[in-house]
């Protein structure tokens, strides 16, 4: 079966020679990047999967799974592999094991269409890689997330390090018999997707946030660049959920980019703002608040160094922050 003219399953090429071959074909769409698991679409917002390019170093020996980690906005990879399973549409497919690495060869897994969905840590994830003679096992956990590391039927660790699987794409091609024991359209759940979810759009807004200030609103202290362990951190200052678990308003206006010490303060009730003034001031009659004032004298009753860059509209928020 052909999913390209010239691009017959089993075929191992050059990326260079996929990625002529694609132009002749589709002239009028972008260059196809094998720099990602997903060849990139025409924008983040569209749903479109051109190409997925997987290597066994990054992913796993397994060709019919997917382990995908570090979603976002940008990516878009939960919404895009759920559109295409939903609608059963297909898309190019290329592997590269470490041989074929070697050799800057991909493998052609044929037309390919997303089968299932699945949470790492449920049975029939865990099944289904079992039955491969593998193993998926939790190493540990980061807050909500749960870092992995995938076993071959020898013990040997597939991944280099233990990585923050967020959900299993199991995919059909005409390489692969239909996976057993897996339901065909299954998704994952809303615990996995509000988790996704939320953590793209906090990376989105703390962007948005870090942009608009540049540095602490209450004193100015400014964050380098690409800075390993941020000393300057964006938070909400309504923090109420809709019914779906998320944010109700997770736009630049409802954000603060504070240092870290004063963040944990202010998102604890400890620390307030004024609407009108900008004056900072510690909550009286509260446990350590003594202490508090005494260690953070130099700016209570002082306004924030950033006042005048914040806008109306956050204000208002900090208006009704009780």
């Amino acid at each position: 079966m052909r999913f390209n003219v010239d691009l017959i399953p089993g075929d191992l090429l050059s990326f260079e020679e996929i990625a002529r071959r694609y132009a002749i074909k589709f002239p009028e769409e972008k260059e196809l990047t094998a720099r990602a698991l997903l060849s990139p679409s025409t924008s983040y917002r569209n749903l479109v999967i051109r190409a997925v390019f997987a290597n066994d170093e990054t992913n796993s020996p397994l060709e019919d799974l997917l382990f995908i980690s570090n979603d976002n906005e940008r990516k878009n990879y939960l919404r895009r592999m759920e559109h295409y399973l939903k609608l059963q549409l297909p898309f190019f497919y290329f592997r590269r094991t470490e041989q074929a690495k070697l050799e800057n060869r991909w493998k052609v897994m044929g037309e390919s269409r997303v089968y299932a969905m699945l949470d790492p840590a449920s049975a029939a994830a865990q099944n289904l890689i079992n039955s491969r003679g593998y193993r998926l096992a939790l190493m540990r956990q980061e807050g909500e997330e749960g870092l992995w590391q995938l076993f071959d039927p020898q013990a040997h660790a597939c991944f280099t390090v233990s990585r923050r699987i967020q959900f299993i794409v199991v995919l059909t091609s005409p390489l692969h018999s239909v996976p057993a024991g897996v339901i065909a359209g299954t998704q994952v759940g809303r615990q996995v997707k509000t988790r996704v979810w939320q953590r793209a759009s906090q990376a989105e807004f703390a962007a948005a946030v870090k942009a608009r200030y540049g540095g602490c609103v209450i004193t100015g202290t400014p964050l380098a660049e690409n800075a390993p362990h941020p000393w300057v951190e964006a938070c909400h200052i309504d923090t109420t959920e809709n019914e779906d678990g998320f944010l109700h308003d997770n736009g630049v206006d409802n954000g603060l980019f504070l240092r870290s010490d004063l963040l944990r303060l202010f998102i604890n009730r400890l620390l307030t703002i004024d609407s009108d003034s900008g004056v900072v001031q510690l909550r009286q009659g509260m446990p350590l608040a003594e202490d508090l004032s005494v260690s953070y004298q130099h700016i209570t009753g002082k306004v924030c160094a950033l006042w005048p860059q914040v806008p109306q509209a956050t204000r208002e928020k900090l208006r009704f922050l009780l």
